[in-house]
């Protein structure tokens, strides 16, 4: 299901990653955590989605708010 969906999810995180307020919440950070644990790293199908998830991670900045 999300091997269908991994280029619409991409485009959706880098487009909230553009946003200082995403930047900031903790919320996004779970998210963002939560989605990279539930992948399976060595399923090559989820590559792309896992390494935009951690550049995603790698942009947060000290959370403001939850």
């Amino acid at each position: 299901m999300i091997k269908d969906n991994t280029a619409e999810i991409i485009d959706v995180m880098q487009k909230s990653m553009e946003l200082m307020k995403c930047r900031k919440c903790g919320c996004m950070k779970k998210s963002l955590e939560s989605m990279k644990c539930a992948l399976d790293a060595s399923n090559n199908d989820y590559a792309a989605l896992i390494d935009e998830i951690q550049n995603a991670l790698d942009l947060t900045e000290p959370s403001e708010y939850t």
